[in-house]
């Protein structure tokens, strides 16, 4: 590795390192928030909180991986098109809704780093991260107070959509950090 590969490697490792806290203070979070309902599962309040936790945990960790798809493509020689320019890097600072902000960033960050990866959008855990998505926002904005209420079926797709959400970043993240420089 000659002394402009070690620099590039330097500054590709301090975008990984935020991406790495980040989501272990998120998973930390959502983990919290599942300690707290699991005892009490009749409790509106921490199904409410697992739900909102549960939701920033993919938009965080999404944002920072739409933040640092150019410069990992950059390091790894990977052009991105115009296409996936405008879609996921320069809608970061615009809403996406859930379903295409979750495809579009898993593939557009794979690609960056020249790696393909299979993700299962079919499976039943992304249409309960999907529908987790549509009952936080319910949450957030109620209509009346009805919207505040989080059902048994609710929560149970909250918590499929987080385990699903949870296996893909994890083989998304293991497949990408192959070609990484460092470990």
């Amino acid at each position: 590795m000659n002394a402009d590969q070690k620099t590039k490697a330097a500054a590709l490792h301090k975008l990984y390192k935020p991406l790495r806290t980040l989501i272990r203070v998120l998973d930390s979070d959502v983990q919290y928030a599942r300690e707290q309902w699991r005892p009490d599962p009749s409790s509106q309040f921490w199904r409410r909180t697992f739900v909102r936790c549960c939701c920033a945990r993919a938009e965080g960790t999404l944002s920072v991986l739409k933040n640092a798809v150019r410069d990992i493509a950059d390091y790894f020689g990977v052009q991105l098109t115009e296409k996936e320019i405008v879609e996921v890097v320069f809608e970061c600072r615009a809403f996406l809704k859930p379903r295409e902000n979750v495809k579009r960033t898993f593939k557009v960050f794979a690609r960056a780093h020249g790696v393909p990866v299979a993700i299962k959008y079919d499976e039943t855990g992304f249409a309960d991260l999907c529908d987790t998505f549509i009952l936080r926002n319910r949450l957030m904005h109620p209509k009346g107070l009805f919207d505040l209420e989080v059902t048994d079926k609710a929560v149970d797709a909250a918590v499929r959509g987080e385990k699903w959400f949870g296996c893909v970043l994890t083989n998304v993240l293991q497949e990408c950090g192959k070609k990484l420089p460092f470990r």
